[in-house]
């Protein structure tokens, strides 16, 4: 007779190891550098900017821009860093020999990357508002702001939910997976962004559907048009594709993960 084993503190122990990893590591430098460029650029602008249009315009775009490549890099260092840090180091051989599922220590180790990384952006984000939001010239209060400073952290949720899905996925099946998904999300979503290219094109990338739900507060319809396109598709059917793209991806990388065999 076979006795079933709780599995579940060693999968709960993989999620604080990896967690643990993530933020001792040089990637977490990089991602700290660029939030705290952020933080100095908030602040010659709550200080040296007296602009009204300006100061409102600020948060929205610089959490477009400069928190856009943040989660983009998020995305891609710690993603594909779920398989392929412990190929390298060597891990997978250890957590192989144990009684636990291949599946579940990909999915234990993204919730721990998910977790990360929101924490990292979402606490940068939330003190640049508090920033910003003390300006005289800003249009709403500071806790209007603190409530938008959380549906951006919401949108960003989801770009690190999307893009960690699919930097895991090339981790599963190419060597340098970082590369690739550099030239994804530096390169063709780049170029999908472009105002010229119809919207049809602009379709087949992510982060269109992740512009869709972004929340639009201040920024200028010329930049929605150039990023969307004139006819950009409905809220929900940005989420459900957003949902079926994530779900579609993590099952691609468990399905490598689990058939492959990796030289150690």
């Amino acid at each position: 007779m076979t006795t079933k084993v709780n599995t579940f503190p060693a999968y709960f122990l993989l999620f604080k190891v990896t967690l643990r990893q993530m933020f001792w590591s040089r990637r977490t430098v990089l991602i700290l550098l660029g939030c705290a460029l952020s933080l100095f650029i908030a602040l010659i602008f709550r200080f040296a900017v007296g602009g009204r249009v300006s100061i409102n315009r600020f948060i929205p775009q610089i959490t477009l821009i400069l928190y856009g490549l943040l989660v983009n890099l998020c995305a891609i260092f710690y993603g594909t860093a779920i398989i392929s840090d412990e190929i390298d180091g060597k891990g997978l051989t250890y957590l192989q020999m144990r009684p636990l599922r291949k599946s579940t220590i990909l999915l234990s180790k993204f919730a721990a990357y998910l977790v990360g990384t929101l924490a990292i952006i979402a606490s940068s984000h939330l003190i640049l508002t508090g920033i910003v939001a003390t300006h005289p010239k800003l249009d709403k209060n500071v806790l209007y702001h603190i409530g938008m400073s959380l549906r951006y952290t919401a949108s960003m949720a989801l770009s690190l939910l999307t893009y960690g899905a699919l930097a895991a996925a090339l981790a599963a099946k190419f060597k340098y997976p970082v590369l690739w998904g550099l030239l994804f999300v530096l390169g063709w979503e780049r170029i999908t962004a472009a105002p010229f290219l119809q919207a049809g094109i602009k379709r087949l990338s992510i982060s269109h559907y992740l512009f869709t739900v972004f929340p639009h507060y201040k920024l200028s319809r010329s930049l929605s048009t150039d990023l969307l396109g004139t006819s950009p598709v409905p809220a929900w059917v940005a989420l459900l594709v957003i949902f079926l793209l994530t779900v579609g991806l993590l099952w691609l990388a468990i399905r490598i993960f689990r058939e492959r065999e990796y030289l150690m």
